[in-house]
C-alpha cells in the first residue's frame, strides 16, 4: 500500500476509543464491587457455589435472582451520564474542527471566497447545528445501550454460572470475557461514528462551496477493504445514487476511514 494520507482524524479516532475503553473499564470495576457484595451469601472462592445455601435456604435461586436485580438497578443508577455527554461533545467538536480546516484548504485552492462557503461557527449555522445535537444525542445512545446490554448479559451469565455450580473464579471469567466484547464493541463505534461524521460534514461543506464532484481516498494502509482499494482515486458525483459504496459516501460505510476530496 502507497503512504498514509492525513484526510482522516486517525488520532482523535483512537482517543475517542480510548475514552469510551475508559468507561468500559469503568464498569468493570462497578461490576465486581458490587457482585462481591451481593452474591457474597450466596458464592465462595474458587469455582464452588455454596453448598449450605440449598440446604439452609431452598429457595435460595430466587435470592441469586434478587441479588442480580439490584446490581442491575444500581449498575443503571451509575452517574456516568455527564461523562458520556461530555466525551461525545468533545469528540465531535474536534471532527466538526477537522472538517472546517480541510474545507478552507480545499477552498483556498480552488479559490473560492471562504466567506460563501459555509464556514460559519456552529453556533450560527442552523444546519450544523441541528445535525451536531442529532450526532451527539445518537452517539450518547450508542454508548448507554452498550452499558445496559453489558449489564443484561452479565445478569443471564451470572446467574447461569451461580444456578450450574460456579463460583468466584467463573464469574471473573464471565465477568472478562463480556469486557472484552465491549472494549471491542468501543473500538467499532469510535472508527464508525467518526468516519460517518467527518464524510457528513465534509459532504455539506464541500456542497456548500460549490463542489460537485470528489475524489475517493482511502488511508492507503493494510486495513482498507479490498473493495475501497478499488474505488481509491475514483470520481464521483455528489448525491449520486449509484456512486460511490453503493450511493455511500467516503466514510459512510460501516468502519470506513476513507474520505472525500472534492473537485469541481
Amino acid at each position: 500500500m502507497g503512504k498514509r494520507r492525513n484526510g482522516y482524524p486517525i488520532k482523535l479516532e483512537k482517543w475517542y476509543e480510548r475514552q469510551i475503553c475508559k468507561l468500559v473499564r469503568g464498569w468493570q470495576k462497578d461490576v465486581s464491587d458490587m457482585l462481591v457484595s451481593y452474591l457474597k451469601p450466596y458464592v465462595v472462592g474458587g469455582t464452588k457455589v455454596l453448598a449450605d445455601a440449598a440446604n439452609d435456604d431452598p429457595n435460595w435461586h430466587d435470592g441469586v435472582q434478587q441479588a442480580l436485580k439490584l446490581f442491575a438497578l444500581q449498575m443503571d443508577s451509575e452517574k456516568d451520564e455527564q461523562t458520556i455527554e461530555s466525551i461525545v461533545k468533545r469528540w465531535l467538536i474536534t471532527v466538526d474542527n477537522f472538517s472546517k480546516k480541510k474545507a478552507e484548504k480545499y477552498a483556498s485552492g480552488a479559490k473560492v471566497e471562504i466567506g460563501t462557503v459555509g464556514l460559519n461557527p456552529l453556533k450560527d449555522n442552523p444546519t450544523l447545528q441541528n445535525y451536531t445535537k442529532s450526532k451527539i444525542a445518537e452517539n450518547i445512545s450508542l454508548i448507554k445501550t452498550m452499558k445496559r446490554r453489558y449489564t443484561d448479559q452479565l445478569q443471564n451469565d451470572i446467574y447461569r454460572t451461580v444456578t450450574n455450580g460456579g463460583g468466584v473464579t467463573d464469574i471473573s471469567h464471565a465477568i472478562n470475557y463480556r469486557t472484552g466484547m465491549s472494549l471491542r464493541h468501543a473500538g467499532l463505534i469510535a472508527v464508525d461514528q467518526t468516519g460517518k461524521a467527518l464524510s457528513q460534514l465534509d459532504a455539506y461543506r464541500s456542497k456548500q462551496a460549490g463542489f460537485t464532484k470528489y475524489i475517493w481516498r482511502s488511508m492507503g494502509d493494510g486495513r482498507v477493504r479490498p473493495k475501497h482499494q478499488d474505488l481509491d482515486g475514483q470520481t464521483f458525483k455528489y448525491d449520486d445514487s449509484g456512486g460511490g459504496d453503493n450511493g455511500q459516501l467516503p466514510g459512510e460505510p460501516i468502519r470506513c476511514r476513507c474520505y472525500a476530496e472534492p473537485v469541481e
